[in-house]
């Protein structure tokens, strides 16, 4: 029998799906177990804060050379040997017995998850068209809630049962090994394929020539430094103002940021898709309103006193939901402005200048903040404030990217369309 000149757009989707949810489900393996890596390593909190920013710097500054790896070769070489690199690097970080051996292996982390988002964004642009891309993004993306679920209800009880903080590590690798390896089997479409006109391989026009990508970057470094800062110090907070153990902490964590998560994600793919029949700057400007409703909610819900727990979870959860409706608009709105064979450097850049801006510092400063209000307060409160002044700010400053984006998208489309 001959094989098929690619492999279906479901399979492909779906094996890129497991890819991501191992992806972010190693990601947040360190916040779950936090309080005892903290406790062992004797560690503040701008040293927890720079070692959830290593891992992102390093994503950072790997995603564009990646980036433009992915657009000369098939995008399922760079996924896959990535995808194998980072579970290596996260057993390391199960085996390790000092800090700056631990942190090495996070930087390894980064380094293999960099790969991931620029070569499966444009393998996934490829295999549908604009009008259903914010859906099949969103499939793509549910890796994140359920990923962080599952290492908010999984990782604590690990820890617990094994007696140690390492044991979660160890254990995520091997389905790390096993998708890697079928990811580098998967059979890739055209550059350009969905597109309504073959693409045109010639002089390319500079990615920053794009307006609607300041934008673009601006929203993916505010969403990003709010979510990083949420999944680094949701659980610290919890366990430290709240007064909760480690396991109950991880099930408030898995509540606020992987089911409202997952929720978002399912209405958002339907929700943005539908606006992008009417015009490319709608589905934008829907992005922004979302933006603009996590800022208001992740105040209230932080606001939150120690009677009040619930606000917590049901405004922050809110919060956190509209914010994850945006991130389904990312890619597909990159893919819509930026020509098939520069999508992988584009989403690389993007990542880059989003993660070294907002992922990385949006852990060091809430750190930062959270040890200089601690001085004159405690642990506990210091902590709450600094995510309650932070995150708002940061999911205001998403909002006002993507309606700057929304400006130019319309003529940007309409360029990428003519080359």
């Amino acid at each position: 029998m001959t094989a098929p000149a690619r492999s279906s757009s479901a399979y492909v989707l779906a094996l890129l799906f497991a890819g991501n949810l191992l992806n972010f489900y190693d990601r947040a393996l360190p916040a779950v177990v936090l309080e005892p890596i903290k406790e062992e390593y004797r560690l503040d909190d701008v040293q927890v804060g720079v070692l959830a920013s290593a891992f992102v710097v390093v994503a950072a500054i790997a995603g564009v050379p990646l980036g433009r790896l992915a657009d000369r070769v098939a995008r399922r070489t760079v996924a896959g040997w990535g995808l194998l690199v980072w579970s290596l690097f996260t057993a390391a970080g199960g085996v390790l017995t000092n800090f700056w051996a631990f942190l090495g292996s996070r930087v390894g982390v980064g380094a293999g998850e960099a790969s991931y988002a620029p070569a499966t964004g444009s393998l996934l642009a490829d295999l549908y068209p604009s009008e259903r891309r914010a859906r099949a993004n969103a499939v793509f993306m549910l890796g994140f809630p359920i990923g962080t679920l599952l290492a908010y209800l999984t990782a604590g009880g690990l820890a617990v049962a094994f007696d140690t903080w390492r044991a979660p590590f160890l254990i995520a690798a091997i389905p790390g090994v096993v998708v890697a390896l079928l990811v580098l089997r998967i059979r890739e479409p055209e550059r350009g394929a969905a597109e309504p006109a073959p693409p045109v391989v010639g002089e390319k026009r500079g990615i920053l020539r794009v307006k609607s990508m300041y934008g673009l970057i601006l929203a993916f470094a505010g969403y990003n430094f709010a979510a990083y800062a949420i999944g680094t110090f949701l659980t610290p907070v919890v366990q430290r103002y709240y007064g909760l153990g480690l396991v109950d902490a991880g099930l408030v964590g898995g509540a606020v940021i992987g089911v409202t998560g997952l929720l978002g994600l399912l209405v958002g793919g339907r929700l943005l898709d539908r606006a992008a029949r009417r015009s490319p700057a709608a589905r934008v400007v829907v992005a922004a309103v979302c933006l603009a409703g996590a800022a208001l909610c992740s105040l209230a819900g932080l606001a939150a006193g120690k009677g009040a727990l619930w606000q917590l979870i049901v405004l922050l959860g809110l919060g956190y939901l509209l914010g994850i409706i945006y991130l389904a608009a990312a890619v597909p709105v990159t893919a819509d402005v930026i020509r098939p064979h520069q999508r992988s450097t584009a989403i690389g850049l993007m990542s880059a200048i989003g993660y070294l801006l907002g992922g990385a510092g949006g852990p060091i400063v809430v750190g930062a903040m959270s040890d200089s209000l601690a001085a004159g307060s405690t642990e506990a409160d210091g902590l709450r404030t600094a995510m309650m002044i932070a995150i708002p700010i940061a999911f205001a400053v998403a909002a006002l990217g993507m309606l700057l984006a929304a400006r130019y998208v319309r003529d940007d489309r309409a360029a990428m369309l003519a080359a």
